[in-house]
Parts: C-alpha cells; sequence; structure tokens
C-alpha cells in the first residue's frame, strides 16, 4: 500500500501544482517543469512499482533488431497478495487522475489558455499511456486464465469421454 501512496502523493501534488502553482510562481516554465517532474515520477512509480506489488501486472515494451518494438504484458498470477481493497485502489487511482486531468483540460480549452493545455496533454498521455499498458495486461491475463480453464476443462472432458467409449466398448 506505500507504493500506492506514493503515487497517489505525487499526482495530487502535480494537480496541486498545476492549479495553485501560479501563487508562488509567476513563470509558467516553473510551474511546468515541476508538473512534469511529478507526472514522471508517478508515471515510473505505477509503471514499475504499484502495478507489480498490487496487482501482480506488468508491461514494458522491447526494440527489436529491425527496430519495431513489441509490447510485454505480464500477469503474476502466484504469491500475489493483493486484496479487493488493493486492487480497487489500484484502478481507481489509474483512472481517476486522467479524468481530473481532463476536466482541467476542457476548462483551459475553454478559457483559451492553450500554453497550460500542453501540460495537461503531458499529464493525459502519461496516464493514458499506463491505462493503456494495465488494461491490456488485464485482457491478456483474462485470455490466459480462459485459455488454461477451457484447455484443463477440455482435456478433462476429452478423457472422460475416452474412458466412457472404452467402458462401453470393452464392458468396464
Amino acid at each position: 500500500m506505500h507504493a500506492e501512496r506514493l503515487t497517489w502523493c505525487a499526482q495530487t501534488l502535480a494537480i496541486i501544482t498545476y492549479m495553485f502553482g501560479d501563487w508562488f510562481s509567476s513563470s509558467f516554465v516553473n510551474v511546468f517543469v515541476v508538473c512534469v517532474l511529478l507526472l514522471a515520477f508517478d508515471f515510473w512509480t505505477v509503471k514499475n512499482v504499484s502495478g507489480r506489488l498490487m496487482v501482480g501486472l506488468r508491461w514494458w515494451s522491447e526494440v527489436q533488431d529491425d527496430g519495431s518494438q513489441h509490447w510485454r504484458f505480464e500477469a503474476q498470477e502466484e504469491n500475489l497478495q493483493s486484496t479487493t481493497l488493493d486492487i480497487g485502489v489500484f484502478w481507481v487511482g489509474l483512472i481517476a487522475p486522467a479524468v481530473v486531468w481532463a476536466l482541467l483540460g476542457v476548462g483551459m480549452f475553454l478559457r483559451l489558455k492553450f500554453d497550460w493545455l500542453l501540460l495537461v496533454a503531458t499529464a493525459l498521455a502519461l496516464s493514458g499511456a499506463n491505462i493503456i499498458g494495465y488494461v491490456r495486461c488485464k485482457s491478456d491475463a483474462r485470455a490466459k486464465i480462459t485459455s488454461a480453464v477451457t484447455n484443463r476443462l477440455g482435456g478433462r472432458f476429452a478423457t472422460q469421454a475416452m474412458q466412457s467409449a472404452a467402458g462401453k466398448a470393452f464392458g468396464f
């Protein structure tokens, strides 16, 4: 749960800095840099720490020799100590900031403050990358579980059918 506290702190500080940064600094660049650093810390923490510890998911991309990218998604199925509270906090902590940033972006668009929209776009890009990565991890994990269950049940049914057919054929 400590990992999620770190990321909630970084997300909250980034949003507070965005909203009230001009109270402490008249420089847009200073506020922008502080927000981007907080957002980058949040991105890294969620991607590399929170996701692994809280829900057993991780994702990354590898650059192949031919220059193409290959995305990898993993789900830890064994020795995961997560509770439903941990899982809920993780997903809310992943999606809620993106919603807040989107609302802030709409506000800046309506006020015609396009320089601040660059910061919102950066926040949404980082949040969106984590959301997409973890949703794909989750769907990949579900597909693997479904496949394993189907194979297991299919194998069991096939074995039972073969035993039943053999029993009928040989009078067992």
